[in-house]
């Protein structure tokens, strides 16, 4: 979908439907952005046959026997409908990832970065009674392929998802008007932070299918749909230590251990840095009072130092030179960006 934050930008989009349905009465649908995994939910004459991810928005991953280990999903529909398609978004709820992430602290392994990513992962796990014991979720918001059922509009398909008992939108709201549905956008964004999922926007759909059809799409998104941004939420706190992370490829990267404070909806104790080059292009340093922002509400990040409450005597941080991962601390590769781990000598 095409994205914005700008309350201008969104009538500009009202504007251009009007101009392409001249006369016509457009209503809308607003309903939360799931910050999730896209998925595609395929049963013929009721039964669940083929789960898939987006993948390249063509080709996606066969996950049926994952997505059949969500408790959410029902295996059978009540439907005389030769073929329905489904597509939503699977997404790790903030509880049950505190919980997991509880479980591998205690068993002294990594903790997982984000609900996505680790939604992401379960899905692509062979066995699937352990995604099974990931509680993974899912919420239904659009439709494929419809043979034998036939809707006018994406509300009424949203009451059928629910008529069928699957888990469609938490909250939707449809709107008559431009001024309706920025009322709506507001509403949603005091009511999202009860949501047991992640969000980042609301999205505005054309609610009557016939009026998409001649809307038509760009070469990058359709006409009839947008979603709308919310700013990232921001907060303040002590920034108590830089630790390291090694990634898969031997690239260390400075992690933020941060005083608690709540942010858009969680409690944050670490953050990214990114790399030692905006380390110290920010001047962040040991004991400052920094800006962590919730960076599209997926992975928090410290934005900046707030130079006025910084404690007398601080340094700025100083990259080590040796690997404190590494046994005997083994010399680090530098550039301009990042530290590297050592490439073991081959034998």
């Amino acid at each position: 979908l095409d994205n914005t934050y700008s309350e201008a930008e969104l009538r500009e989009f009202f504007r251009r439907i009007a101009e392409r349905l001249p006369g016509e009465p457009v209503a809308y649908v607003v309903e939360p952005k799931v910050d999730g995994v896209a998925i595609s939910l395929r049963y013929e004459s009721g039964r669940l046959a083929t789960a898939a991810t987006r993948g390249d928005g063509v080709t996606g991953d066969d996950v049926t026997a994952n997505a059949r280990t969500i408790r959410s999903l029902p295996l059978t529909i009540a439907t005389a409908a030769e073929i329905l398609e489904f597509r939503g978004e699977v997404y790790m709820s903030r509880a049950e990832f505190d919980r997991i992430n509880a479980a591998r602290e205690a068993d002294g392994l990594p903790l997982f970065a984000n609900p996505r990513n680790s939604t992401a992962g379960s899905l692509k796990l062979l066995d699937p009674r352990e995604v099974a014991k990931r509680k993974l979720s899912l919420v239904l918001y659009g439709h494929g392929e419809m043979r034998g059922e036939t809707i006018a509009s994406h509300s009424e398909w949203l009451d059928l998802v629910r008529e069928l008992g699957l888990p469609g939108p938490r909250r939707f709201w449809r709107c008559g008007s431009a001024d309706e549905v920025l009322a709506a956008i507001a509403e949603l964004d005091q009511s999202r932070r009860t949501f047991p999922f992640d969000t980042d926007g609301a999205v505005i759909k054309v609610d009557r299918f016939d009026q998409r059809a001649r809307l038509g799409s760009t070469a990058k998104a359709p006409r009839w749909a947008i979603a709308y941004k919310y700013s990232a939420e921001q907060a303040e706190t002590v920034l108590r230590d830089i630790t390291l992370q090694v990634g898969r490829t031997g690239v260390l990267t400075p992690v933020a251990e941060l005083a608690p404070v709540r942010l858009a909806g969680t409690t944050v104790t670490r953050a990214t840095l990114h790399n030692f080059s905006e380390l110290a292009r920010k001047d962040i340093r040991l004991g400052d009072t920094v800006i962590v922002e919730q960076a599209g509400e997926i992975i928090p990040a410290v934005v900046a130092p707030v130079p006025e409450k910084r404690p007398p005597g601080t340094a700025p941080y100083r990259p080590p030179a040796r690997c404190p991962l590494c046994p005997g601390g083994g010399t680090l590769c530098h550039d301009d960006v990042f530290l590297r781990r050592p490439t073991p000598a081959l034998p």
